[in-house]
């Protein structure tokens, strides 16, 4: 499994040297662990959240109360792996993970609620484009018939015959009050 990768020293150098959660989404979206941990989540979808689920819990197992967590770098590069997957399971992790406080974990939470809001823009902007769609045009039938903007006599609809109504709207509320 390759997010396994995502464990890296490498990794773990960006997110300790570098000071804030967008210079550290930056720097890991052009790293190659993290794209190829993008590429094995992309093309196994469908194990994609069992993936996903595992290696988290695996890596929960070492969280210990007052000792910063060792996997934190790991699950930084995770949400921004996870940053462009339109996938339930990776908008589900970025919400948990961006909703954390705990002092064990001071930045990856951070770094997920910037790429929660990327993953969202970017699968509104998709939306967007993919199903914009242009005003049906429906083909007039009644063009030889010409309703005003005024109401006059002359009017189309004032030409029809009125049907009278037995009951009115305030004793249908009274009856079925």
């Amino acid at each position: 499994m390759s997010l396994i990768a995502l464990d890296s020293e490498e990794i773990a150098q960006v997110v300790f040297t570098v000071g804030t959660p967008q210079a550290v989404c930056s720097i890991l979206r052009t790293n190659s662990h993290v794209d190829a941990a993008w590429r094995h989540l992309y093309e196994n979808a469908y194990e994609a959240r069992c993936d996903i689920e595992e290696f988290v819990r695996e890596r929960l197992l070492d969280l210990k109360s007052n000792t910063y967590f060792p996997h934190e770098p790991a699950f930084c590069a995770l949400a921004v792996a996870l940053e462009t997957l339109p996938m339930p399971a990776a908008e589900d992790f970025l919400s948990e993970l961006a909703a954390l406080r705990i002092a064990e974990m001071p930045i990856s939470p951070r770094v997920a609620a910037l790429c929660l809001q990327r993953l969202r823009e970017t699968l509104i902007s998709k939306t967007l484009t993919e199903f914009k769609v242009k005003p049906v045009q429906i083909p007039d039938v009644a063009s030889s018939i010409r309703l005003s903007r005024v109401p006059t006599e002359s009017t189309y609809s004032d030409r029809l015959t009125r049907v009278p109504t037995q009951s009115t709207y305030p004793e249908i509320f009274r009856v079925a009050a």
